[in-house]
């Protein structure tokens, strides 16, 4: 079954190739689709709105996003708690934006941050848009779970600046309070992530 002049070998053998790559490679496409406006979430007196509407939150909490991220094995957590969130008609998640001085710290000690952990913030914020949930993050802990205020209390204490060990001198001690602005103000990957949001 040779084509009469001889090229059926030749296109049969450019049509697999081209098969192939498709769908090895198909989900690489360029989406021309623009993504749709994924509006700010603001208030008025005491109500949130959302696009001149009100606006309602039914959401949950589940601190451990980012961490999870950050580790391979754990990353497909993230998306599978977004999506029952999404399918439950959730439509906030409370998250952490933090971690400070322990395992897979976003900041390990004042102002030195690291980047892989601001990619699984990154990661965690993608999701969370794709599943359509909005995202409260929270930037400090009241509690010792992930550093939080207490690791701020301590960084100070550790380098004798600190005015006080207590946890409530986060709120007026200027050495902390610097801290916090620093995490704030040097972390412009953060600030990227956050404009991915709207």
């Amino acid at each position: 079954m040779v084509g009469g002049n001889g090229l059926f070998y030749p296109i049969l053998g450019f049509a697999s190739c081209v098969t192939f790559i498709y769908l090895s490679f198909g989900d690489l496409m360029v989406n021309n689709e623009k993504e749709p406006k994924f509006g700010f979430v603001e208030r008025n007196g005491t109500q949130f709105m959302l696009d001149g509407s009100a606006f309602y939150i039914n959401g949950w909490n589940s601190y451990w996003l980012m961490d999870h991220a950050a580790d391979e094995y754990t990353k497909p957590r993230v998306r599978a708690m977004l999506q029952a969130g999404a399918k439950m008609g959730l439509t906030v998640c409370r998250t952490w934006a933090f971690n400070d001085g322990a395992y897979n710290a976003l900041q390990s000690s004042p102002g030195r941050f690291n980047e892989h952990v601001f990619k699984a913030l990154d990661h965690v914020i993608a999701e969370a848009r794709q599943h359509g949930v909005r995202l409260l993050l929270s930037l400090v802990n009241n509690l010792q779970a992930y550093g939080g205020k207490t690791q701020y209390v301590k960084w100070a204490w550790e380098e004798g600046i600190g005015l006080s060990a207590s946890n409530d001198s986060f709120f007026f001690d200027p050495s902390i309070r610097s801290y916090f602005k620093t995490y704030i103000k040097v972390s412009p990957y953060l600030l990227l992530s956050l404009r991915r949001m709207v």
